[in-house]
């Protein structure tokens, strides 16, 4: 017997055909027990019982079919919610039967697809070798950040820097050794930073800063702790301390006038004009074109 009625629990068929049989044999059941009960023969009280044992038939189906066809259509309505909204679907199906399987199957590919799509949004976004983002999540979150300061009345420094002579490190202890010293490099810099300054890896031995601030002179002096935290550092390549130095170029941007790209590109004019005055120094952008050296060694 238990057989039987879980066959019936997980079977959506065989629940579908009980309704039907239940259904079209309603009237004819009730015919039955109405004769059966010595009631008149008379054709109108038949044909009113008929009716209403068929209407009570229909009702059955009806109901039936409503709750085994709902969560199949809030199936539907929450895979269409992800497609144009992103909203992760919630369906709660119940019953042992095929339509609470597929649910469970359907959600389970979602969800894993979800989480596929999260781990390539951040490969994506980020820079394998040093774990810092790279250059289009610094351009994504560069946008709010940039939002945020013009609300605040803030200014937002851009400090770009890459290392000195670094394909002479590649190329005499190796791309592993190069490696090790940027992963070094960008764990110094970050102790440098606040939690909410945006730092990136760029490509090669290239970083970006971005900070907002109100204060005239938060950049040079973020700049230059950076720079010095880099000289000081000492890293061990081969087997000995190598000097790592970085030059340094820093631009402070307004959102109100200028774009981000616009930014990047003065500090980036800064930072060539610190590789010009001898490198492992620091220049602040003051004009489209005209850099000056703040801070050097």
């Amino acid at each position: 017997m238990k057989r039987v009625t879980d066959a019936v629990r997980e079977s959506l068929a065989i629940k579908v055909f009980l309704v039907c049989f239940a259904a079209v044999h309603i009237p004819l059941i009730a015919l039955l027990l109405y004769l059966g009960l010595d009631r008149p023969s008379d054709p109108v009280p038949i044909l009113i019982v008929a009716l209403a044992a068929t209407l009570a038939g229909c009702a059955l189906s009806l109901v039936a079919i409503v709750r085994f066809v709902s969560p199949i259509d809030r199936l539907v309505k929450a895979v269409d919610r992800y497609q144009q909204e992103g909203v992760e679907p919630i369906v709660e199906v119940g019953g042992h039967d095929g339509v609470r399987r597929l649910a469970e199957k359907l959600l389970s590919l979602v969800r894993m697809q979800e989480q596929h799509m999260r781990t390539l949004r951040i490969q994506a976004n980020s820079d394998a070798l040093t774990g810092l983002g790279n250059r289009r999540w610094l351009y994504n979150a560069a946008s709010v950040e940039l939002n945020r300061a013009q609300r605040l009345d803030q200014g937002v420094w851009i400090i770009m820097f890459d290392l000195d002579h670094f394909k002479s490190v590649n190329d005499t202890y190796g791309h592993g050794a190069g490696d090790d010293v940027l992963m070094t490099v960008a764990e110094i810099t970050l102790r440098q930073l606040r939690p909410y300054d945006l730092f990136a890896r760029l490509g090669g031995e290239e970083f970006c800063i971005v900070a907002s601030d109100k204060s005239p002179e938060l950049g040079p002096i973020l700049a230059e702790r950076v720079r010095a935290a880099i000289e000081n550092s000492s890293p061990v390549v081969a087997g000995k301390a190598a000097r790592i130095t970085a030059s340094i170029g820093v631009h402070k941007g307004d959102p109100t006038s200028e774009s981000f790209s616009d930014m990047v590109r003065q500090a980036d004019v800064a930072l060539y004009e610190a590789k010009a005055k001898g490198r492992n120094r620091v220049v602040v952008g003051s004009g489209p074109t005209t850099p000056r050296s703040l801070v050097g060694s």
